[in-house]
């Protein structure tokens, strides 16, 4: 059976094409880390402005209907049945776990090796993945919850689909392995 194809998407290229524009360009970002500092923290404060008034928005909102959500754990596969503003809050919670622990990590890695690049990037990024987040179309753009909006999201997650995929293939070798014995 064949791997579903990963998805082609041009945002893909924004942060390969913005490192060669400035290794090409040959701009100093140490010359803007302040200016740098300021755009990250305004990209930063809108996308945890964005989620927390798509929480109050989520819960204020009543969409008819459950969604069925299947959590991965150690002990095995947990099935819940959720309402679908508790789905929306219960994501934009993770959402805003997210924004934290990257925040976290770009201050790091900007205070402990003084580099500005992660200030960049993040800054944009933020405000490009923020366009794409179904919450966000969903509440802000009023889309309908169809196709790729449909509850429960679709994560994209090549390195657990890549692994998945290994383990099925393995569990196919091993058990044919099995049969000729």
């Amino acid at each position: 059976m064949a791997a579903a194809q990963p998805e082609f998407s041009p945002k893909m290229f924004v942060v390969p094409v913005l490192m060669l524009s400035v290794k090409f360009l040959k701009i100093d970002l140490s010359d803007y880390v302040p200016v740098l500092r300021v755009l990250y923290a305004v990209a930063t404060f809108a996308t945890v402005g964005v989620f927390v008034a798509l929480r109050s928005m989520a819960r204020r909102k009543a969409e008819p209907g459950n969604v069925t959500v299947t959590e991965k754990l150690p002990s095995g596969p947990v099935t819940k049945k959720l309402s679908t503003a508790d789905y929306d809050v219960k994501e934009c919670d993770k959402k805003l776990q997210q924004a934290a622990i990257g925040c976290l990590v770009v201050a790091f890695i900007h205070y402990k090796w003084g580099s500005p690049m992660p200030l960049l990037f993040q800054s944009i990024m933020q405000l490009v993945n923020l366009t794409d987040d179904p919450l966000v179309q969903i509440h802000f753009l009023h889309k309908k919850p169809i196709g790729k909006l449909a509850r429960p999201f679709k994560v994209a997650n090549p390195l657990a689909d890549l692994i998945e995929g290994n383990t099925s293939a393995d569990d196919q070798n091993s058990s044919s392995a099995k049969k000729k014995n």
